[in-house]
């Protein structure tokens, strides 16, 4: 993977959170921010490669994880697309665009169900937390 330097001005709350994360993690500042610009702008190719990365991640991250969402934009063209699609033919950059939009959810399902799955191992209720009511016996 070809690799780019570059200059970014970030918020500085994000700023003060990351410097926590690399310090509690002892890892680089630039790691933790590369982690999460991978989960929300990452390839499917490095998927599973970032899979085992999640094990490596705080409970913080790994909750960031499990609230990532499409943004607005993204989510209103999916349904476009899929709302045009039903009724006529997409062009081929539209499949494309739309093939790439359905690849970002199954990504985010992946990492999500994976991120959820770490919290679990580590002790936290996630039927509390997904408001799930068990059926009483």
């Amino acid at each position: 993977m070809q690799r780019r330097t570059l200059e970014l001005e970030i918020a500085s709350d994000i700023e003060q959170r990351a410097r926590m994360i690399a310090q509690r993690e002892k890892c680089s500042l630039e790691s933790v921010l590369e982690d999460g610009l991978t989960v929300l702008f990452g390839c499917s190719s490095n998927s599973e490669q970032f899979l085992g990365k999640l094990a490596y991640f705080s409970d913080e991250q790994l909750w960031n994880v499990v609230h990532l969402r499409l943004t607005f934009a993204q989510d209103r063209r999916i349904r476009s697309l899929m709302e045009r699609g039903g009724e006529e033919k997409l062009s081929l950059a539209e499949e494309t665009e739309l093939e790439s939009l359905l690849n970002l959810i199954d990504r985010h399902t992946l990492l999500r169900s994976q991120a959820l799955l770490l919290l679990q191992e580590r002790g936290h209720h996630l039927l509390e937390y997904m408001n799930v009511e068990l059926a009483a016996e």
